[in-house]
């Protein structure tokens, strides 16, 4: 599916409760590095990171379509100090974090100055959670089989070459239980083919969704075909003609792909 630009009440909610996805109001009168270095619980959790457009929509989608509960393990690929962690830790989840955290992993955007474990231990005592980051990529975290129940990649996916991402997708399933969701999100990027020129823009790329989960030992249970890019179903001339309706970023053209896969 694709992010739609009226959401439901639930998201509205969800956003309002936590601040998402800039902070509570009294993050804005506050410089990003300001809050980096003296962290405020009255900041809210979504207000330390860099985000893309399309985050009002992502975090609210992410959450619901997790469906967790206290005692949920809960493993978050890419997420930086990004605030969905520490939601999901406040609400008694058991959360790992795992993200490189540097500015060669091509992923995070990075900020002027260093982004890593100090900043994300503080948020941690400022929110009183317990989220344990791990830097490495996925494929090199050592974490045990089978031991998540829940995996979250937020716009992650479209950074990487397709050889790279279906790697990290199929070690992510790995890790989950059977039954275990994978919830993620990709831009679709619309100045690159099918829709304008380009093959690659500075974000990265249009991922063959279809390539990307072919063979895997796990079902799509959420997600639309036709707004899909790669399946044999994806549709781009309906994808234009409802372009009014969708979630379009205000900072870059792109729309937010929405996908659920289950592991058997």
């Amino acid at each position: 599916m694709l992010g739609r630009l009226r959401m439901p009440q639930e998201y509205q909610d969800f956003n309002t409760k936590w601040g998402a996805p800039f902070g509570y109001p009294a993050a804005k009168a506050v410089l990003l590095k300001q809050r980096h270095e003296r962290p405020d619980a009255a900041y809210g959790p979504f207000a330390y990171q860099l985000h893309s457009g399309t985050r009002t929509f992502e975090y609210p989608w992410a959450y619901h379509a997790a469906r967790t509960s206290s005692g949920s393990r809960v493993l978050d690929v890419g997420g930086c100090v990004g605030g969905l962690q520490y939601v999901f830790a406040l609400e008694g989840c058991s959360v790992v974090n795992v993200d490189p955290c540097d500015n060669e992993s091509g992923g995070w955007p990075q900020t002027r100055w260093p982004v890593g474990p100090d900043l994300h231990e503080q948020l941690n005592e400022t929110f009183g959670t317990d989220v344990t980051l791990v830097q490495k990529r996925i494929q090199d975290a050592d974490l045990p089989a089978a031991s998540f129940d829940r995996a979250i990649s937020l716009s992650v996916i479209e950074h990487l070459a397709p050889a790279d991402a279906r790697d990290m997708v199929e070690h992510i399933l790995s890790l989950l239980v059977p039954g275990g969701l994978l919830v993620a999100t990709v831009d679709l990027f619309l100045d690159l083919k099918p829709f304008g020129v380009l093959n690659r823009n500075c974000f990265g790329t249009n991922i063959d969704l279809y390539q990307l989960i072919d063979g895997l030992d796990a079902d799509l249970v959420e997600g639309d075909r036709r707004e899909l890019f790669g399946f044999p179903e994806f549709d781009a001339d309906r994808l234009v003609e409802q372009i009014d309706e969708l979630y379009l970023s205000p900072t870059y053209p792109c729309l937010t792909q929405a996908l659920v896969l289950r592991k058997r």
